[in-house]
């Protein structure tokens, strides 16, 4: 598939290489909903700047989507947290989530049937238990030293 190679310039004007003309974040949108590739860089020093551009696109068109408390959490969140929900969990769970719909516009009733009948339910978190590393002992050493600590604080 075609790359889409857009620069972005000092002035903040957004320049389509492979079409020569210059683009709008809406016009990236549509690209991205097309199905193509985009790749933004900056015009001085190439610096790949794809990501800061699309959430500026999914920003402009999304805001009110994300509730107020989501975007604190983000932001309040270290990334070490942040990374592997966005490369791992949160992917999937989308995709489960848009299945679960599309099954339930085929079949209004799938959802009552398993009300009904819980024991055929799966479990929908099953696939994400090998995903994220076990942090249990690391989990308990944090118990153990906050526990020390407290402690302390008591004497």
């Amino acid at each position: 598939m075609e790359e889409i190679l857009i620069k972005k310039y000092e002035n903040r004007r957004l320049y389509c290489v492979n079409e020569a003309k210059y683009v709008s974040l809406t016009d990236i949108k549509t690209m991205i909903a097309d199905g193509k590739t985009v790749r933004v860089v900056e015009k001085n020093g190439g610096k790949d700047i794809t990501k800061y551009i699309l959430m500026q696109v999914l920003l402009e068109d999304k805001y009110d989507v994300m509730p107020e408390f989501f975007l604190k959490m983000l932001i309040q969140s270290p990334v070490s947290f942040l990374e592997p929900f966005f490369n791992n969990f949160f992917p999937q769970m989308l995709e489960y989530y848009i299945k679960m719909k599309e099954s339930q516009a085929q079949n209004p009733f799938a959802g009552f049937q398993n009300m009904m009948f819980p024991q055929q339910q799966q479990n929908p978190f099953a696939g994400f238990q090998n995903m994220m590393p076990n942090y249990t002992g690391a989990m308990e050493e944090i118990m153990k030293r906050l526990m020390d600590l407290e402690n302390k604080i008591k004497k």
